[in-house]
């Protein structure tokens, strides 16, 4: 299972099922069964699309991609049980009160946790951000062209630095008296 969800973005992770372009079928990220486009299944006595089939079956076999997620294995999705029985609680919509009673753990606590959770979170959505510039072929190829857009800059300005240098070389040599290039340009035309 971890290296089926090396593979996958967030959203295929969230359905909890993916779309082979190439094969043209959804597939279960959970068991592995797969529903080809363009054909209709039976589902709950219904006739429905592959999509819709998966869908289904994610809810009917696996309870759903977020009870499969969340009851992982800690080394899979990270969640301490604490954590776990938390989450279950805020899918289940309780609020502070209840998760308290539910966890025996005070509200200040179930709060501490949900910060907690928030933060995960952020740094979850950082990580994603870093990674995706280092895996991305487009934000790559954006960096290059940028890199060698500041490089170009860079050169021009240093260059740009020289010649002012020797202006200003110049000026000191004839006691300040001399224009700035640019004027003498237009003095020679």
């Amino acid at each position: 299972m971890k290296e089926i969800l090396k593979e996958l973005n967030v959203e295929e992770i969230a359905h909890g099922y993916t779309f082979d372009r190439r094969k043209k079928s959804y597939c279960c990220i959970f068991c592995g069964k797969s529903y080809e486009e363009g054909l209709i299944y039976s589902s709950q006595s219904r006739n429905v699309t592959a999509e819709r089939a998966v869908q289904e079956h994610v809810y009917d076999m696996h309870d759903g991609s977020f009870i499969s997620l969340v009851e992982m294995d800690k080394e899979i999705n990270g969640l301490t049980d604490v954590q776990k029985i938390l989450l279950k609680c805020l899918y289940a919509e309780y609020d502070n009160k209840k998760i308290s009673e539910t966890m025996g753990i005070s509200v200040a606590t179930v709060r501490t946790h949900k910060f907690a959770l928030q933060k995960m979170k952020r740094e979850a959505l950082i990580l994603l951000a870093l990674l995706q510039q280092i895996e991305d072929d487009d934000l790559i190829e954006r960096r290059e062209k940028f890199r060698d857009l500041m490089n170009e800059a860079s050169k021009k300005a240093t260059k740009e630095a020289e010649t002012e240098d020797v202006f200003s070389k110049l000026a000191e040599d004839l006691g300040g008296n001399v224009l700035h290039p640019f004027f003498m340009q237009l003095n020679n035309r």
